[in-house]
């Protein structure tokens, strides 16, 4: 499954594997440059559902971060 498709919350485990695997540091050099690219894959898919999130809860007005619901 492409990090894109998982959810948040299965990204972040994904994520939390990959750093493991790399803290135990018994990986060869290789393998441990795919886990570090791996893993930035999942920061960024992160990211982006926290920036869509954002999008769907707030809106940017006069240089504040203001609630949906109170500027209805």
């Amino acid at each position: 499954m492409e990090a894109k498709e998982l959810s948040y919350e299965q990204a972040m485990e994904q994520l939390e594997q990959v750093l493991r695997r790399l803290d135990a540091g018994d990986l060869p050099l290789e393998e441990s440059i795919s886990c570090f690219q791996e893993g930035l894959t999942y920061i960024k898919c992160c990211q982006e559902k926290l920036t869509a999130a954002e999008g769907a809860l707030k809106i940017l007005r006069d240089g504040e971060f203001v609630d949906m619901q109170e500027s209805v």
